[in-house]
């Protein structure tokens, strides 16, 4: 981009000769002050050069001696006078272009020269603007690049949690699971070895291999928790309807889903949407003993609300605002752009809410 006048000029400055405090000096300095007196400069050789010119054609002509003093100014004046009027549009593009290289080295890449210099001139000043296009277009892409990857940071920490939950949970079921098995048969298989009259020791024994099968339950419970949601071709409504139903007939609760609506979601969003309901639900049926459940899906365009009611024994909800399971579930809604809220008090039930908004739908495949 250029002036009127042919000089540099740069976008959302004051003109071609902006203060020093919006990019551009008012004179230069550097290697460009050096420039300020280049046309006299050249005046002078101009001078010089006329007079030698004009004394050495009077001597060769052998003309009077006044005629010679008088060619030697005449010349002195022509060869000063052009000088200094072709020393001053070379000065001025070689200041422009200094001036430039000057905004090139503070990252001022969108500024531009004209182009309309002498021969040399030119030629250098177009590649100095392929150069600064070149460089902005790298700036840009570097910009780009490190936009995207603060993206997609937050989808490698989950990643990688999930990965970590996934090796629990195995550990888990590998080591403390099988082992609490084995307690249980062992007790089982001792109690019923035992004599009639040893009475005692056989309750004692069945209350231990219940403690042990209670155990089992809690852990597969857990390892059913940190176990990674893999939905596969299956909906977010598809698999709140199987939470539902494990609660139904695992803990005896009237149980139920609402689905509204009905949209695509990133699968992303859809699990760890699926990973609060299940947390919620979890949470309801051990701490509320609810006799009532509902899941409740309300699905638009680009919005999303989800939210599990009980009418369990509820809660302080300042009281456990640190709680693990709480904690977790605000974490994995603000991991997706969601807000949750808790309402609850004691004896009144408890109500989770999701709402999410601007929800961009997944890219079908052709």
């Amino acid at each position: 981009m250029t002036a009127d006048d042919g000089r540099l000029a740069v976008p959302n400055e004051a003109g071609p000769r902006a203060s020093a405090q919006e990019g551009r000096p008012d004179r230069p300095t550097g290697p460009a002050a050096h420039l300020i007196g280049l046309d006299w400069q050249l005046a002078g050789y101009g001078l010089l050069i006329g007079a030698v010119t004009a004394v050495a054609t009077a001597l060769l002509l052998h003309g009077p001696a006044y005629l010679t003093f008088l060619a030697a100014g005449f010349g002195a004046v022509i060869g000063a006078a052009a000088g200094y009027i072709l020393g001053r549009p070379l000065k001025r593009d070689l200041r422009e272009t200094t001036l430039y290289a000057a905004l090139l080295a503070r990252g001022r890449f969108e500024a531009r020269l004209d182009g309309e210099g002498p021969g040399e001139l030119r030629y250098l000043m177009r590649q100095l603007n392929d150069m600064a296009e070149a460089i902005g277009q790298q700036v840009d892409a570097l910009r780009r690049l490190a936009e995207e990857r603060s993206q997609l940071a937050p989808r490698a920490a989950q990643a990688a949690a999930l990965e970590e939950r996934q090796r629990l949970a195995r550990e888990l079921h590998d080591t403390v699971s099988q082992e609490l098995f084995a307690l249980a048969m062992m007790v089982g298989a001792a109690r019923a070895q035992l004599p009639p009259d040893k009475d005692d020791v056989r309750r004692a024994l069945q209350s231990a291999e219940e403690g042990a099968r209670r155990a089992q339950a809690t852990m597969r419970s857990l390892i059913r928790a940190l176990r990674p949601v893999e939905l596969g071709e299956q909906s977010l409504s598809l698999a709140l309807e199987g939470l539902v139903d494990e609660a139904r007939e695992r803990y005896g609760v009237e149980a139920r889903l609402e689905v509204h609506g009905a949209t695509d979601l990133p699968s992303g969003i859809e699990d760890a949407l699926f990973r609060i309901a299940q947390e919620a639900v979890s949470n309801a049926l051990r701490h509320g003993k609810p006799k009532r459940l509902t899941v409740r899906l309300a699905l638009q365009e680009t919005a999303c609300d989800l939210t599990v009611e009980d009418d369990g024994t509820g809660f302080d909800v300042q009281g456990v605002a640190a709680h693990f399971g709480l904690r977790s579930m605000r974490e994995r809604a603000a991991e997706i752009g969601a807000r949750l809220a808790v309402h609850s008090a004691p004896g009144q039930g408890c109500s989770v809410q999701v709402r999410l908004r601007n929800v961009t739908p997944p890219e079908k495949e052709d």
